[in-house]
């Protein structure tokens, strides 16, 4: 990893950094950091493409871009904790459909099927749809963020809205803080009412780290405006400050 991250990179794989909004945000010496942790994550993750699609370097670049955000802030990333467990990651040219079952409160089980644009079923896979990672509904969106940080989720063993934090203190704070904030995105959406982040965010403590997530990286300074507690608790834990980065007017 070492060697990986004191060689430069590729003049190809600059200019696809530099298409992206994102990364022409970030300070200079953050820009530098990026591409190290970009080098060792594609150099070391395996990505298959799924019904029909072919990976091309272009795509383990971009994908591997945002999911390093994430990282950016992490000390001793990449030579510790740099989604060490993770294995590989599938991508579909499309959204994808995927088996779904639902258990009610009586016990009733009923089995479909969902269209998804991402999937994060463990520690070791998360599945992309590389057209929504091209193409983001929404400013705040990103499928890649959003899926990336079900996997730190899932760092402390449980997909719970609440990533490894080190001690009891923080867990209480960021407990308080984040329950909060749901709930009340809970009650505006059962409403009717509108949400400054996207209303999937209510679907569970977890969709709500996810989306939140999101908004902290792709939409920072609104976010901030919207939720000022539950953005100082992201940037506590991602130790990072997006709403900072210059402004692109986008």
């Amino acid at each position: 990893r070492a060697r990986l991250t004191s060689a430069p990179i590729p003049a190809q794989w600059a200019t696809w950094l530099d298409s992206l909004n994102i990364y022409r945000r970030l300070p200079a010496d953050l820009r530098t950091r990026l591409a190290q942790l970009v080098c060792v994550f594609v150099a070391e993750k395996r990505f298959v493409g799924c019904n029909g699609l072919i990976v091309t370097e272009e795509m383990r670049v971009i994908i591997a871009a945002h999911a390093c955000l994430l990282m950016l802030g992490r000390r001793e990333a990449p030579y510790a904790h740099f989604y060490d467990d993770l294995a590989s990651i599938l991508l579909y040219p499309t959204a994808f459909v995927a088996p779904q079952t639902e258990e009610d409160e009586d016990g009733l089980i009923t089995e479909g099927e969902d269209v998804l644009l991402g999937q994060t079923w463990d520690a070791h896979r998360i599945i992309l749809s590389w057209q929504d990672v091209c193409e983001p509904g929404e400013p705040s969106e990103n499928v890649v963020l959003h899926e990336f940080a079900h996997y730190l989720d899932l760092e402390d063993e449980r997909m719970d809205g609440a990533p490894g934090l080190g001690d009891a203190a923080a867990y209480r704070e960021w407990s308080s803080t984040f329950q909060s904030a749901y709930d009340a995105i809970c009650t505006q959406v059962d409403a009717g009412g509108d949400t400054f982040l996207d209303p999937y965010a209510a679907e569970d403590p977890a969709e709500f780290f996810a989306v939140a997530t999101e908004a902290f990286f792709m939409t920072p300074t609104e976010f901030e405006r919207a939720h000022q507690a539950l953005y100082q608790q992201l940037q506590r834990y991602y130790r990072v400050d997006p709403a900072r980065w210059l402004d692109l007017g986008s």
